[in-house]
């Protein structure tokens, strides 16, 4: 009866210890280590555990430990890249000063007396499509229509006039296109930048190329003139 009531105990304690583990829901090392030790303190000892059930426990431990030493070695050489990655990234935008870049974005500088291209991405054939220039203010100031735009990219011309015809100043302008098929679905398109890289800047570590007065990550950049 004795023998009973201590086993009766070591089983109460063993399955707390047990319960209070699995709240977290994940094992590491340390805890599977401690449960191996919990279950060999509080076994039976009229009927302890089985040779062939001790080797199959200590061979999961292993396991363990192996996954987890192999999880952190990964963590680390992928650490390791992305530092290293960063880094020739930051020595090569340096390059870009004075560059003309083409990136994602929809702004254009005009330069009294030039004729700007305005670049954009058509994704499919579109039947027709509506460009519109706006200010700084946000104002449209020239309306362009276009037709018959083939899918890839697209160039149009901009004389400098707004829609009376009269010459703009110079200065920062944004763009954007609305295109549809035969259909009258929206065709996707997506807008260009194209200018000179003035500054390069550092954002959290990361290099930011100053064109057209803005600031456009290295990862947007398309083309290097």
């Amino acid at each position: 009866m004795q023998t009973s009531a201590i086993n009766s105990t070591n089983t109460n304690a063993s399955g707390t210890q047990t319960e209070g583990m699995l709240k977290n829901r994940s094992l590491g090392k340390d805890e599977f280590l401690q449960l191996l030790v919990a279950q060999l303190k509080n076994q039976d000892p009229f009927n302890p555990m089985q040779g062939t059930d001790f080797a199959a426990q200590l061979a999961q431990f292993s396991s363990l430990e192996q996954l987890t030493s192999i999880d952190s070695n990964l963590k680390d050489g992928l650490s390791t890249d992305m530092m290293l990655t960063q880094a020739v990234n930051n020595t090569m935008a340096a390059n870009f000063i004075g560059k003309e870049v083409t990136s994602l974005g929809n702004t254009v500088t005009l330069i009294s007396g030039d004729h700007p291209a305005l670049n954009f991405l058509v994704s499919d054939y579109a039947d027709k499509a509506t460009l519109k220039i706006s200010d700084e203010t946000g104002k449209v100031v020239r309306t362009l229509k276009m037709s018959g735009l083939s899918s890839g990219r697209q160039s149009v011309e901009w004389d400098g006039l707004d829609d009376n015809g009269q010459p703009l100043p110079g200065g920062n302008y944004t763009f954007s296109v609305e295109a549809e098929n035969a259909k009258g679905e929206t065709v996707k398109v997506q807008e260009l930048t194209k200018g000179i890289v003035s500054t390069i800047r550092y954002v959290d570590g990361h290099a930011v190329l100053l064109v057209n007065g803005k600031e456009i990550s290295l990862a947007d950049v398309l083309e290097i003139g």
